[in-house]
């Protein structure tokens, strides 16, 4: 077979476990890139997106150390710094996840999810006017985006801005009618 068969082959395989994953199917996602990695240990985005895996089911130290290894394969990775970002924050390491998904957007200015995130960072530091204007650059990319509202509204909130943070979680339950968060929070 050919490199560029190969490649080819691979990128079926991620693509069949990224679609197993968008659909809630965990295990059979989990099952596919570890197939992956089994031939080549070094492909980043099964290592990424294993380490997503891992994020999701709680395993954040498992995730920070996958996506760490994608990123030491592929550095300029901006959605697994996003979410090495997010693994980071889970783990109270908030100034690493500050860092990485600063990374993320300088790789990728327009990555709303990235300045969401940011912004939940920002907002574990206390640091609730710059997760104002985070959450801000992120619905300002992507205006129907019902968590960044939710996340603004709260921001706000801790703010004493009452009103401004109730429009918020209106418009996150405008786009997002069933968003049990958002419907708690206000």
């Amino acid at each position: 077979m050919s490199e560029q068969q190969q490649t080819l082959t691979i990128q079926k395989a991620i693509d069949l476990g990224v679609r197993h994953h968008k659909a809630g199917r965990l295990p059979q996602a989990e099952n596919i890139y570890k197939q992956i990695l089994q031939s080549h240990p070094d492909q980043p985005v099964a290592l990424h997106m294993l380490g997503v895996i891992a994020h999701q089911v709680g395993k954040n130290d498992v995730a920070v150390d996958l996506i760490t290894k994608a990123l030491a394969i592929k550095p300029d990775y901006a959605e697994a710094h996003n979410n090495l970002g997010n693994a980071l924050r889970e783990l109270g390491r908030l100034d690493e996840a500050v860092s990485h998904c600063h990374k993320a957007i300088d790789l990728k200015p327009d990555f709303a999810e990235a300045h969401n995130n940011l912004g939940n960072a920002l907002k574990d530091q206390g640091k609730q006017e710059e997760a104002v204007a985070s959450y801000g650059k992120a619905l300002a990319l992507k205006p129907d985006y019902a968590e960044a509202h939710s996340n603004l509204g709260n921001a706000l909130r801790d703010l004493g801005k009452l009103e401004e943070a109730v429009a918020s979680y209106h418009k996150a339950l405008a786009i997002k009618p069933n968003y049990a968060e958002a419907h708690s929070n206000l």
